[in-house]
């Protein structure tokens, strides 16, 4: 019975694995430009790659629009590093 239990369980995991996999790869990244009309009803997350020293660099915003669809946007910024400099 704890056999059939587990193999169930790690069943399921690689299901749920495989499904956020595609969900992450089913979402095109539009890169931002002045201008861009935008819908975002709900930001699900910003990505900031970490940076040592003071520059541009290229965020990335995953939000869901007013119909529920999930879309990527790239966008540049200054890295946290220029916020404590003088």
């Amino acid at each position: 019975m704890k056999t059939r239990t587990l193999f169930a369980t790690a069943l399921t995991a690689l299901s749920l694995s495989a499904s956020l996999g595609a969900f992450a790869q089913s979402t095109d990244t539009t890169l931002y430009r002045y201008g861009l009309d935008l819908d975002i009803a709900q930001v699900i997350s910003i990505e900031v790659p970490n940076s040592p020293q003071c520059e541009v660099v290229t965020a990335k915003m995953t939000y869901r629009n007013s119909a529920g669809e999930v879309e990527a946007l790239n966008y540049e910024q200054l890295s946290s590093v220029c916020a404590n400099q003088n």
